[in-house]
């Protein structure tokens, strides 16, 4: 027994008249005031004051007539509560209000089903009940699981009564269910899985809007990877599981990759990548005429041979040959048909004309099962050249240049992509005569004194060049860049770009800078696509002093000169507790089913946490 105990049990503080320690370091105390607060005793911004506690270090804590203050105002009393001290179990609630929902409330109740500690598995259950006054009542549940390094996956469900469902969505009641599992089977076994089934297209953009942007398509799929020593297979599986989206069903597909591995002691290094797969491509529903969906069985096995030489102690030459064969259950076989048509008309004086116009068209059939042969010969050329300085405060500095050229040659392939069905790049392969002809270049640094090299910048410009072009073709293809510049440990610019030279015009670009610092963090990114998308991102956060920080982010899409959303986070926080407030717009430019445009979606929320017990999403729709 203990008299005056003020013990600290991480991460709790526990103060009381008097208890008892047991060996196992679990705490029996009576009349106990629980906190993870660090400042005076009589200046807690949040506790809670207990009939009887008892609290196992490193475990859990476990309270009855337990009364919770905040700063110093007691707002509820259970009869009964149980805290995990790794997992954030208990009820979680996010108030706010959002022009497409009004008002409303997420709430959820997250509780163990089962917990071992030893083996760091668990099995836990999370059900969500949410208001939103201008769409009703939602419902949710989630099981998840997990062992240790080994296995981690959920099963989710959620439903929406939704009493203002979008123009052309008949059924109030939408839903979506998702199962996602990860098992290590073995050290170089993993098994994974995906499925995700919606009741309409816009049901994830409508209640689920930031995983919508990272999956706006459903991928549903199971995996089996095996890692060799040199080599690795798997199967995989991908199905089309919502009629309203357009996918390349793969039912199944099998794939063996053969690293690059020395024929003895010969030098020539071989490498192999063989898929076989049933593939099926299956149209949106709503497609007006819905095209015909098309299946084929195919083989693929691409094979290359090297042999790296060096000459004159540091020219690199490295020559390829390759022989890729692919089998197609069938093909396509393209005809051109002549076409006679004669149109009968009178003219002013009531005389019958007749005339007749002939033309041709392509006619596509099914055909025979084939098989493409694709042979490839390379060449890779390269060198490196540097040199070494020291500046003023004594820093080691190196240039590394190194000029390389990749030349290709594939002759036409006895198949062109005209006379296959399209899934993926695959079926896109035909002759190619290029060269590619770059120039990389890093600048490293050796601080004075210091044993590591840090890279500095890096640029890599390259041109890919067309050796066969046709008459109307250019012979430079594109120009490209990729670059990096690291000033400092806490600064980071990126920069790629491609520029196509038919085109007369950069083609896709991006730009970002990152920067982390122990007052702010920073991530802007510029991305463009020609003719497609100018889209700035834009990531800021501040801190302004230990207890105030703020967030602002925006996303911007030039080509049609509109912001696509715009916010801000306010933070404040305790020793033990803290708050932040959320407040952002997403314009409205979309014209809707009905003809009505799309209204800007304001939203504003709050979230109160304990700082010792940071949930993994601080935003409760993100763990629905």
């Amino acid at each position: 027994k203990a008299s005056k105990i003020d013990i600290y049990a991480k991460p709790f503080r526990i103060l009381a008249d008097q208890g008892t320690l047991a060996a196992d370091k679990t705490y029996e105390i009576d009349n106990a005031t629980l906190t993870t607060c660090t400042n005076d005793t009589d200046a807690f911004h949040y506790q809670v004051k207990t009939s009887r506690v008892r609290l196992r270090a490193d475990h859990d804590v476990t309270a009855w007539g337990a009364v919770p203050y905040l700063f110093g105002v007691p707002f509820f009393y259970f009869p009964y509560y149980w805290k995990d001290l790794d997992t954030h179990y208990g009820f979680r609630f996010e108030p706010g209000y959002r022009s497409s929902w009004g008002p409303y409330l997420l709430s959820s109740y997250k509780m163990p089903l089962y917990r071992d500690k030893a083996r760091d598995a668990y099995f836990d259950a999370k059900t969500s009940v949410d208001y939103r006054v201008d769409r009703g009542v939602a419902y949710g549940e989630r099981l998840s699981w997990g062992a240790a390094e080994d296995a981690k996956g959920y099963l989710s469900a959620y439903y929406a009564d939704d009493d203002e469902p979008p123009a052309g969505i008949e059924d109030p009641g939408r839903y979506r269910i998702r199962l996602n599992h990860a098992w290590n089977v073995a050290d170089r076994d993993q098994i994974l899985l995906n499925a995700l089934y919606v009741s309409d297209d816009l049901f994830m953009e409508n209640f689920f809007r930031d995983e919508h942007r990272e999956m706006n398509q459903p991928d549903n799929y199971l995996t089996y990877t095996h890692l060799g020593d040199n080599y690795s297979a798997g199967v995989l599986g991908r199905v089309r599981l919502n009629d309203f989206y357009t996918q390349v069903e793969r039912l199944p597909e099998a794939w063996f990759n053969l690293n690059s591995t020395e024929l003895g002691e010969s030098g020539v290094y071989v490498e192999n990548a063989t898929r076989a797969a049933y593939l099926n491509k299956e149209y949106d529903e709503r497609y007006d005429p819905l095209p015909e969906s098309y299946n084929v069985f195919r083989l693929d096995s691409d094979t290359q041979a090297s042999m790296p030489l060096k000459f004159l102690g540091f020219l690199n030459v490295v020559p390829r040959a390759g022989y890729r064969a692919t089998y197609y259950s069938k093909t396509i076989d393209s005809v051109v048909v002549a076409t006679t048509t004669e149109t009968v008309s009178t003219n002013e004086y009531g005389d019958v004309e007749y005339f007749t116009q002939t033309g041709t068209s392509r006619e596509s059939h099914e055909a025979e099962a084939d098989i493409r042969s694709l042979f490839e010969l390379g060449t890779e050329v390269s060198f490196k050249a540097f040199g070494l300085w020291q500046d003023t405060p004594g820093n080691i500095w190196r240039h590394v240049s190194e000029p390389y050229a990749d030349y290709t040659y594939i002759p036409e392939p006895n198949l062109v992509p005209d006379q296959l069905f399209q899934f993926d790049e695959v079926d896109e392969l035909d002759k190619t005569h290029s060269v590619r002809l770059g120039l990389r270049n890093r600048w490293q640094i050796k601080p004075r004194g210091g044993l590591k090299t840090y890279e500095r910048v890096y640029i890599d410009c390259f041109a890919d060049v067309n050796l066969d072009p046709e008459a109307d073709e250019e012979s430079v293809e594109s120009y490209n860049l990729d670059a990096r510049y690291t000033p400092n440990t806490w600064l980071r610019f990126d920069l790629e770009g491609r520029y196509d030279v038919a085109e007369d015009q950069i083609d896709t670009a991006a730009i970002r800078l990152v920067a982390w610092h122990q007052i702010f963090s920073s991530d802007i990114e510029f991305r463009y696509r020609a003719d497609d998308s100018s889209l700035l991102l834009a990531n800021l956060t501040w801190h302004f002093n230990n207890a105030w920080s703020a967030n602002v982010y925006e996303r911007y899409e030039f080509e049609t000169s509109q912001v696509e959303e715009v916010g801000s986070w306010l933070e404040r926080r305790w020793d033990c507790i803290a708050c932040r407030l959320y407040v952002s717009v997403e314009p409205g430019y979309d014209t809707l089913a009905d003809g009505s445009t799309e209204e800007d979606d304001y939203k504003v929320s709050f979230l109160f946490w304990l700082t010792d017990f940071t949930p993994e999403n601080i935003r409760e729709d993100g763990s629905r």
